[in-house]
């Protein structure tokens, strides 16, 4: 029935014939009183219609049968239920969740009422035909092949499936032809004689080699060396200046909890997501009390105007780790994701309130919950500093006149100095800020520095786009509250080098690829001094109807302190046209909200590391290949000394 040819069963129901007839005349007497009954029944014929599995070991003979048909295109092993398991059962019938049906009750111990699903054919819709799957539930022992199993897999005629410590079966499916030899030898096929073969430590060397080598996203551990493994990952690559790249924790962490996930067992998934969270929280927090250390959130004693463009970056090189961070935690939060997705799919087969499988949706959520707290403090944290800095350097927008000589000869001079830097070093266009006027070259060297900063980090297109929105919020909220706070500069000749300023900042974050947010966070802003460099004559004519029609994006309380407050001159009224027509609510506060920022919406979407492509970079190639030869040293040191592996 292993390797059945054309005309085996005949051939082996003449061999038992003989077998009988060359019997002594003792043993002749003690088989003619067989029943024939009970001999007819050990003559058994496979199925030639469908697949069915055969008993190669089992637990209790007078229990176990021979050959197990699958009948249908799902087959469930299992064992007879307890009380308790058959009152949960009609309680979950009772909430319309109906259990699968047992098909073969088998009588080992160690067997769960439900151990293993087999799926073929229409069982399968997303599979081609005469395909099987097979996967075990969670808790029991199951191996394909002699390999331990823990999640579907494909099932093909000729492989071995061993349920529990007793169960071992073969299956078959006779409408595949020619039949498939085994997948795996068995112990009485075996050939002894290569067992001692030298040859086999070479291949093993050989295949070490390879291995450590390998440019695959694949990182192969042991799950008693998780912990060791976990702590190798992040304590050589807790910083920017480590030297495995932007996103190496979170690319070492996601193909170690890849392996995890497909190869060993699923309760230590959801305990690895966990653990590597609980890790980079504790990180991050000593890196944010270490940079508060640095900069107290307290009022400095310094002097606004003492703001440079040397504290300006020695600002962004201390956020450098906060910035490295909050990259890897939000790629490591899209990958967790995925992987809890995957695991809530495997587990829909599962009983419904397993209290083993709620742990571990609590385990894998409180993963998430921490990840989203690293990302939640380290964006506070970066743009409450930048947006410190910015405070200090906005109010230079409305003051500093960009036509004055003096403005033009330090512009001139600093353009020369960085034309020479630049030829040196070789900055790009959206790196030179030094040919702005000396006031709005210090503001965008904010914007530039926290530009470089979400690059090198490799931080996420959406948090790099909420980072800037972020940024442009508050200098829209506090320039516009700045410039209705000072009547003295609601003039025209006032309004054209606040607007001339404006667009030189607007101008280079175009170039920088940052103008479509800055546009829209700073739209506000730009209407109220559009407004402003409205033409004297052409201002005076205008009507409160037309004005308001021309700038709704100011409030009625907005315009009228505008209109009211304009210096149309010392001895000069405002027209009555201005006036706001009756019942125009004018009560409202006239200053921007900085509690209406845009709240952080936390990332869910693909992950950008893509483990099926080879290691990206040789950097990451030569941390993953020190990690690989770390996890071999912890095996062989756990050999003796005879059975370790030479490289």
């Amino acid at each position: 029935m292993i390797h059945p040819l054309q005309g085996e069963i005949r051939a082996s129901k003449a061999e038992a014939k003989v077998g009988w007839t060359n019997q002594s005349a003792e043993d002749e007497k003690d088989y003619s009183s067989c029943d024939l009954e009970v001999m007819s029944q050990s003559l058994i014929l496979p199925p030639t219609d469908r697949p069915y599995f055969l008993l190669l070991q089992g637990y209790d003979q007078s229990k176990d049968f021979v050959l197990y048909i699958m009948a249908g295109h799902t087959h469930m092993f299992g064992r007879k239920p307890t009380m308790r398991e058959r009152e949960k059962d009609r309680e979950r019938e009772r909430k319309g969740k109906r259990p699968l049906k047992v098909d073969t009750f088998l009588s080992a111990p160690d067997i769960l009422a439900r151990h293993l699903l087999v799926r073929r054919d229409s069982a399968v819709p997303e599979s081609s035909t005469r395909q099987a799957l097979m996967r075990p539930f969670r808790g029991g022992a199951v191996t394909h092949n002699g390999v331990a199993l823990y999640r579907e897999t494909v099932l093909k005629p000729g492989d071995v499936i061993g349920l529990g410590n007793h169960f071992l079966f073969l299956y078959r499916d006779p409408r595949v032809s020619p039949a498939p030899p085994l997948a795996l030898t068995l112990p009485w096929q075996a050939d002894g004689s290569t067992t001692c073969c030298p040859s086999g430590l070479v291949d093993r060397q050989e295949a070490l080699r390879q291995y450590l080598g390998s440019t695959e996203a694949v990182l192969k551990f042991h799950p008693r060396h998780t912990d060791a493994l976990l702590q190798e990952i992040i304590s050589n690559n807790s910083s920017p200046d480590s030297g495995g790249g932007p996103l190496a924790p979170a690319y070492l962490l996601s193909i170690m909890i890849d392996h995890a996930s497909k190869h060993l067992d699923p309760a230590l998934t959801p305990q690895i997501l966990l653990k590597s969270a609980n890790l980079i929280k504790e990180i991050v927090w000593d890196n944010i009390k270490e940079f508060g250390d640095k900069h107290p959130t307290q009022n400095s004693t310094e002097q606004e105007g003492e703001i440079s463009t040397p504290n300006v970056q020695k600002l962004s090189s201390d956020l450098r780790p906060l910035m490295f961070w909050m990259s890897n935690a939000t790629e490591l939060l899209n990958f967790f994701q995925v992987k809890v997705e995957t695991m809530e799919k495997e587990w829909e087969f599962e009983a419904p309130g397993d209290p083993v499988l709620t742990a571990d949706m609590d385990t894998c959520s409180e993963a998430l919950a921490q990840l989203d707290d690293v990302i939640m403090h380290t964006f506070q944290q970066c743009v409450y500093h930048l947006t410190k800095t910015l405070y200090s350097l906005l109010p230079a927008l409305l003051e500093s006149n960009p036509f004055s000589r003096e403005e033009k000869e330090k512009g001139k001079d600093e353009a020369r100095a960085a034309e020479g830097g630049e030829k040196e070093g070789g900055e790009g266009e959206e790196d030179d800020v030094s040919a702005l006027p000396p006031k709005v070259a210090g503001l965008v060297e904010v914007y530039r520095c926290s530009l470089m900063l979400s690059q090198e980090a490799c931080l996420s297109p959406p948090l790099t786009s909420q980072t800037f929105g972020y940024l442009f919020f508050f200098t829209n909220t506090s320039l516009l509250n700045t410039l209705l706070e000072r009547d003295g500069l609601f003039s025209w000749s006032r309004a054209v080098q606040i607007r001339t300023n404006l667009d030189l900042v607007l101008d280079w974050l175009q170039g920088a690829g940052l103008g479509d947010i800055a546009s829209e966070f700073m739209k506000k802003l730009s209407v109220t001094v559009n407004f402003l460099c409205i033409p004297k004559t052409r201002l005076i004519q205008s009507s409160w109807t037309s004005l308001q029609e021309d700038h709704v994006l100011l409030s009625p309380s907005q315009l009228h302190h505008l209109l009211t407050h304009y210096k149309l001159g010392p001895t000069r009224a405002p027209p009555a046209s201005w006036a706001p027509l009756p019942g125009t609510e004018l009560s409202g506060d006239i200053f921007e909200s900085f509690l209406d920022h845009p709240p952080l919406i936390l990332p869910n979407e693909t992950p950008r590391l893509d483990l099926s492509q080879p290691i990206p970079s040789p950097e990451l190639h030569k941390e993953v290949t020190r990690l690989r030869t770390f996890l071999w040293g912890l095996d062989q040191d756990e050999l003796p000394a005879n059975q370790r592996t030479r490289l």
